[in-house]
């Protein structure tokens, strides 16, 4: 791997006179593939028109067009612990007793497999391959059509207001309606969500970048935050609206904790009535969308009343019982073999908490591992670069997020935060050509 000196000067080369002198033809067939595989989880139109299988069938091509040897060298921490993950997993197939909740187990192994199989994709061309025409490509094409797919839920939910909400149900009869509409559901919400943060980048402080993807870049953060309005996920705005105020006001790690810890304070010692009536105040501003004014008069409640809202003291109830089962099987969870999965609950609204219930430490440790791994060589890489704390920012709420909702089955957030966040920067190089010489490649 190079140092990150020479990782940084690699986003700022300019390839612009450079020119192809040795093109692979499988190379360019596992480019393409890459590609397809974007918009395939961008695009809800077409994700809904094709199924799941052909996304496997790219996966398994993306595999065999690659550079293979890559899969035989030292490979980093956060792939290792994947593996481990996915083999933590066996003895509970084995004994018949792998599920997550309500959950069709062939849908939970593949989400799983999808959830984090971005890692190593973003492995291959960020760290072994070292080509940013493709990172930047991944990332074009990934902005591309969520721009498409916001503009038709966007439509979609003109004549439809909750068709985005019930498409996270899993179980409205129009379902099939919504989806042929090319509406997006909870995985394109929330993944939406974070690829706004992290393309603020451009919006913000890149002045580098020529005005052509600047205004791409707007054009998609405006889309995607009137769809996000229209789509009525309360706690999908509260993280947009809470990234986008610290990528602008947070300038460093150190201001980024300094930030939090100012935060915890001020719901401590700030007067409760106050921020009670501030978010009746938000509500007020959200009369055409009864669910999410509802969100914020709830939380509103707990200000001002000092109890819980009802759907807020839901929640709360049903992260106490993933705790609870969690601390009472807190080794192998209750499908392991000292559990009662008859007996236990299981709230199933938090990703983590969710996870440490049905697998206790064995089968959530090396999944949090290889998060934490993953996002902190991602860090490093920029640690010295303007994009750092637009990466930070979106790596922190994602965490958070895993706490307030279901996380390991949403693929769609997994693929945003390991191979579109950290690529964003190599957007410009996208279509520019690039030198290839012989023997370039490892």
């Amino acid at each position: 791997m190079q140092s990150n000196k020479k990782q940084i000067e690699l986003i700022k080369y300019d390839f612009k006179t450079s020119k192809i002198t040795n093109v692979n033809p499988l190379t360019t067939i596992n480019e393409w593939i890459i590609i397809l595989m974007c918009i395939w989880i961008s695009w809800q139109y077409f994700n809904f028109k094709l199924g799941v299988l052909p996304f496997l069938a790219l996966t398994a091509a993306w595999f065999i067009s690659s550079d293979y040897r890559w899969a035989f060298k030292g490979l980093p921490l956060d792939i290792v612990m994947i593996i481990v993950w996915g083999l933590t997993f066996l003895p509970y197939m084995v004994t018949g007793n792998f599920f997550y909740g309500g959950l069709d187990i062939k849908y939970t192994i593949i989400t799983f497999m999808l959830f984090t199989f971005g890692i190593f994709i973003n492995y291959y061309y960020m760290y072994y391959n070292n080509n940013p025409a493709v990172l930047g490509k991944i990332v074009f094409f990934t902005m591309f059509f969520y721009l498409i797919s916001s503009i038709q839920t966007y439509i979609g939910l003109k004549k439809y207001p909750l068709a985005a909400r019930e498409l996270a149900t899993g179980s409205d009869p129009s379902q099939g309606t919504y989806s042929s509409l090319g509406i997006g559901g909870f995985g394109f919400i929330y993944s939406a969500v974070f690829l706004n943060i992290v393309i603020l980048y451009f919006v913000l402080i890149n002045n580098r970048v020529s005005k052509k993807y600047k205004f791409f870049a707007i054009t998609v953060c405006f889309m995607i935050t009137i769809m996000l309005i229209s789509a009525s996920y309360a706690t999908s705005l509260i993280i947009g609206f809470l990234g986008a105020f610290l990528v602008i006001c947070v300038r460093d790690k150190k201001w980024f904790i300094l930030s939090m810890i100012l935060a915890v304070l001020f719901f401590i010692a700030f007067p409760k009535e106050i921020i009670g009536y501030f978010l009746i105040d938000i509500a007020k501003l959200f009369d055409s969308s009864y669910v999410i004014q509802s969100k914020f008069l709830d939380l509103a409640q707990g200000f001002l009343g000092n109890t819980l809202g009802s759907q807020t003291s839901g929640r709360k109830e049903l992260y106490l019982a993933s705790l609870q089962t969690f601390l009472q099987n807190p080794f192998f969870g209750i499908y392991g073999p000292f559990g009662n999965a008859f007996h236990a609950k299981v709230g199933g609204h938090s990703g983590w908490l969710d996870l440490m219930a049905y697998y206790g430490l064995f089968g959530s440790l090396p999944l949090f591992a290889a998060i934490f791994f993953n996002f902190k060589k991602q860090l490093k890489f920029f640690s010295k670069h303007p994009y750092y704390r637009f990466l930070l920012t979106a790596q922190a709420l994602f965490v958070l997020f895993g706490f307030i909702n279901p996380i390991t089955y949403i693929y769609q957030v997994g693929f945003i935060l390991f191979v579109v966040a950290p690529a964003v920067p190599f957007l410009p190089q996208a279509f520019v050509k690039r030198n290839l010489e012989k023997g370039n490649r490892k």
